[in-house]
């Protein structure tokens, strides 16, 4: 699909139940684990805009605001937010599920950079994102500068190696 072709996101959601095995000795999860579960929904998300293979490239902060103990319910929300030529910044929110799913309370935010890449792994042209709404604005902006900061961040490595 070529980069010139506007296309809008697809929101992906993904939920997971909180075993012991995803758990610190206080009960709540794992960092990592969250990170890995954002990693997977994040990629599914860019994996369904692009209609191509992904990588994630880098992940902006997380900060954690709530706990999730064993025995919650987690949904976590994917949706591309900023297109570049080969890459996608997707925001992916999670969230503890009341089990009877009444009540969500916000528990963090990520922002992921995937790109897009070819069998051989070489990476490949995506749409680009269609943005309408004042929302959609919003989180454009906020991918500009995630992108951004990344780039900062790779001329700064490659000026230490």
């Amino acid at each position: 699909m070529p980069n010139d072709q506007l296309k809008e996101a697809i929101e992906v959601t993904n939920s997971e139940l909180v075993i012991p095995p995803h758990t610190n000795h206080f009960g709540t999860i794992f960092g990592g684990k969250v990170l890995e579960l954002m990693d997977i929904t994040g990629a599914m998300a860019a994996m369904r805009f692009a209609n191509e293979d992904v990588v994630t490239a880098s992940i902006d902060a997380v900060d954690f605001k709530k706990p999730i103990q064993v025995g919650d319910i987690i949904e976590l929300k994917g949706k591309v937010i900023h297109t570049a030529r080969t890459s996608m910044v997707v925001k992916v929110d999670l969230f503890r599920v009341d089990k009877n799913e009444r009540h969500r309370d916000f528990s963090c935010r990520g922002y992921l950079v995937f790109v897009a890449i070819t069998p051989d792994g070489k990476a490949k042209e995506v749409p680009t994102l269609k943005v309408t709404t004042d929302e959609d604005k919003k989180n454009w902006a906020i991918g500009e500068k995630i992108k951004q900061r990344a780039k900062e961040r790779q001329i700064r490595d490659a000026d230490e190696v």
